[in-house]
């Protein structure tokens, strides 16, 4: 949630007051034109939280785009594909997602992204999510903007526990999110939090909640804050006095103010002229080799295509197989051979390969077969991760690394969150190929929001870069208006 950020910022990953002043000051990074273009909730940063014991812990806040709930999946995939560097089983990642209630209930992507949670190829182990429930979507009221009771009852199609808590109670909310914690360590799934509170003022700076909301925000001016309510209930207790309490309070203002004005002390950079960004040189195409030995391929095409001993292949494959070694053994090579032989050699030279989407282990068009399926008894067999077993370490082959991993897996039937988290996985995982699949090229329209916000602007925006390459199968092939948008243009 948007607002919440400055606060996870400073407190969770450690960015300093100072730097947050400086940006609302204007004061941009002199490599940027009027600083990134982007507000400064959407920023995205890494730190290491520090506990009372002393035990750190890496922390990663994801940059996101205004368009709500988008970066859901994006978060996701980051988690997976930092678990699949580690060992892949354990889920030694913990993604938290912080939602508004408005949104975890009206942006379809969050059903999307639940419906990912326990997928082979997507699981990452359980969600915290954290629902900031402010009984209120910028202007609209829960009865305009959901149609369930609760504004988290969408993740009960998951069959995710769901703890209500108020959030005037501060150490109420610690148990919740203790419990909700262990709950996700034990299960490896989904846990929600909806922290029922209220939002002090309005939807940005400088709106007026009241108005639309006059009643509410009666009710809210006359109410006592949670630092107010908390620190009342330390000093009834005995644990701190009422001049401790001010001293606290005091000494935290004078930090904030201290470092705006010392922000504002500082003279903002003047600019003779607008600055260019230096963009480095890209290699042209005659400066990379990516040609493959015959001999290399010959041995790969084998390997690639051998049927374990007992293994029953589709009828149908059988002579759909033997038609296309019967072609490359005259010097002609369809696109799918082609493409099993790139991916073949890029996994013996150490690379890992991720090919994700919808109906992809097949292809669409019956044209893949990444993955076998036994005619009898329905056992699969995917060649292609074993490829490297089989030819490291024989000539041609003298591996000097270990074989890349090769992972293939149809997506559920989404465009939004499925891309969303292949773009995710693809800044993290920087060395390794990243692809996503439409069923038809048109259709990746649907996810048109993750290439907009993220893959076309996110360089620009956070400095964040991503390697994922989008198959988009059929473009303008003449089958009229609902399979001819997938144009190169769009």
């Amino acid at each position: 949630a948007p607002r919440d950020r400055l606060n996870v910022l400073a407190n969770i990953i450690g960015k300093s007051y100072g730097e947050s002043f400086a940006e609302f000051e204007g004061n941009p990074a002199p490599e940027t034109v009027q600083g990134s273009g982007d507000v400064k909730y959407h920023k995205g940063a890494v730190g290491k939280w520090v506990g009372r014991d002393g035990v750190s812990l890496p922390v990663t806040l994801a940059s996101n785009p205004s368009h709500l709930e988008a970066v859901d999946p994006v978060v996701e995939g980051m988690a997976r594909a930092k678990q699949d560097q580690v060992d892949g089983q354990s889920f030694p990642v913990l993604p938290v997602l912080i939602h508004g209630d408005a949104a975890f209930a009206g942006q379809g992507v969050v059903a999307e992204t639940l419906n990912l949670s326990q997928l082979k190829g997507y699981r990452t182990g359980g969600t915290v999510h954290l629902v900031i429930n402010n009984q209120l979507g910028f202007t609209t009221a829960p009865t305009e903007a959901r149609s369930s009771v609760y504004a988290t009852d969408v993740a009960k199609m998951v069959q995710a526990p769901i703890f209500h808590v108020n959030g005037d109670d501060p150490e109420a909310c610690v148990r919740v999110a203790r419990l909700a914690v262990a709950y996700r360590q034990e299960f490896h799934k989904d846990v929600v939090v909806d922290l029922v509170c209220y939002r002090l003022h309005g939807h940005n700076e400088g709106d007026d909640p009241s108005y639309t909301q006059p009643l509410m925000y009666k009710k809210i001016e006359g109410h006592r804050s949670v630092r107010k309510l908390y620190t009342e209930a330390l000093v009834k207790r005995g644990d701190i006095t009422l001049d401790e309490a001010e001293q606290a309070l005091e000494d935290f203002t004078a930090l904030l103010q201290g470092a705006l004005d010392e922000t504002r002390s500082m003279s903002p950079p003047r600019f003779d002229r607008v600055p260019t960004r230096r963009l480095e040189a890209a290699p042209s195409l005659s400066d990379t080799a990516t040609g493959v030995a015959r001999e290399r391929l010959d041995a790969l095409a084998t390997a690639a295509n051998e049927i374990p001993e007992g293994f029953r292949l589709h009828p149908k494959l059988v002579r759909q197989f033997a038609q296309r070694y019967e072609a490359y053994a005259a010097g002609e090579v369809d696109w799918s051979l082609g493409e099993e032989l790139a991916l073949a050699s890029l996994l013996l030279d150490g690379t890992d390969v991720r090919l994700t989407g919808q109906d992809t282990r097949r292809g669409t068009f019956s044209q893949r077969h990444a993955v076998l399926v036994d005619y009898d008894d329905g056992s699969e067999h995917v060649a292609l991760e074993h490829v490297g077993e089989r030819l490291a370490g024989s000539p041609p082959f003298e591996q000097t690394t270990r074989p890349g991993r090769f992972y293939v897996r149809d997506s559920l039937l989404s465009e939004y969150a499925a891309l969303g988290f292949e773009y995710g996985y693809s800044v993290e995982a920087r060395n390794a190929l990243v692809c996503w699949e439409a069923q038809f090229g048109d259709f990746a329209n649907g996810g048109q929001i993750i290439i907009d916000n993220f893959l076309v602007a996110a360089e620009e925006k956070w400095g964040q870069r991503s390697g994922l390459v989008l198959l988009l199968p059929h473009g303008y092939e003449g089958q009229g208006g609902e399979h001819s948008s997938a144009r190169l243009e769009r």
